[in-house]
């Protein structure tokens, strides 16, 4: 089979070693061969910059980039910057993914005449495995795969189950020294994009760590993905009208999920998040009660949630 599209999948390295050759070797065994593997050495302390060299020196595909500890954005954009495929795709240094991904997603990127091509992902936890995303193929435009980013993320919004067609990211970049980095991106890209396309493939296995930014404890920095889907809200509230009550819903759930998240031995330390947190939660009491588009059962919680603030 004849595949003249190159795919550059740009892979951000930080202390990972005890994962770093399952996850490489996942990518260059995929069945898609033509690609461009960017190893972004993110200022590692540990192997992982030697690992990194090794694999280049295996695979002519390889390209190992070494920079000063950034975040995983700032290496992100390094390999945004100097890839050269026809597509991008990300894979964050200790998951690992099927052999047919990219195949699977270029196929339907081709089939659709689509930008973006998304795919299920399977969660890793160290005693089970769970996959998540799209309950069904579907093809649209960017307003339908928006409304289902904000449907209790049907449409997930993380970059790495996800192909884009390079051109997408032209003006484009992760912004650096912020956590929940792909909500502050992913709106933007499926509104540039024409189409796109999910598959109920489960194509990516995310690994769930206890010491993953996901599963850490509440600090400043939190916050920033209350400001990110707050931007998600104000963008979607020019752009999309017909959508105008499902993101601002999702955006205030968010902020309930947040302020849950700071425990009671730290409201005190945290008191200038908790109060923000809380006078957008009364704000907007009457909004989820009577206009949101959340289930009867949320709205009762809410109303229970706000009472005990």
């Amino acid at each position: 089979m004849t595949m003249e599209a190159r795919i550059s999948v740009i892979v951000p390295v930080y202390k990972v070693e005890a994962y770093l050759n399952e996850c490489i070797r996942s990518i260059l065994e995929q069945t898609y061969t033509n690609l461009e593997v960017i190893l972004v050495d993110d200022g590692s302390p540990d192997h992982c910059p030697q690992m990194c060299e090794e694999w280049a020196d295996r695979d002519s595909r390889v390209n190992v980039i070494h920079k000063q500890n950034g975040g995983l954005s700032s290496a992100r954009n390094a390999g945004l910057d100097i890839c050269t495929g026809d597509y991008i795709a990300f894979v964050d240094s200790d998951d690992w993914i099927m052999p047919d991904m990219y195949q699977s997603m270029y196929d339907a990127i081709k089939a659709e005449a689509a930008d973006i091509c998304a795919c299920n992902i399977i969660s890793c936890y160290p005693d089970r495995k769970v996959t998540w995303g799209g309950k069904s193929y579907l093809a649209g435009d960017s307003e339908t795969m928006l409304g289902l980013l904000y449907d209790d993320a049907a449409f997930p919004v993380c970059a790495w189950n996800k192909l884009y067609k390079r051109e997408l990211w032209e003006h484009f970049r992760f912004p650096e020294g912020k956590l929940c980095e792909d909500a502050f991106t992913t709106y933007l890209l499926l509104h540039k994009a024409d189409r796109i396309v999910q598959i109920t493939d489960a194509l990516y296995c995310y690994r769930i760590r206890p010491e993953s930014i996901m599963t850490s404890a509440f600090s400043s920095k939190s916050m920033d993905e209350e400001e990110a889907w707050r931007e998600n809200d104000k963008f979607i509230q020019t752009h999309y009208p017909r959508l105008r009550r499902r993101a601002h819903t999702f955006y205030v759930q968010s902020v309930n999920v947040l302020i849950h998240r700071i425990k009671k031995e730290q409201k005190e330390q945290y008191r200038k998040e908790y109060v923000l947190l809380k006078r957008i939660m009364l704000k907007n009491i009457f909004f989820i009660v009577f206009q949101s588009t959340a289930s009867m059962k949320y709205r009762f919680r809410y109303l229970m949630d706000c009472t005990q603030l």
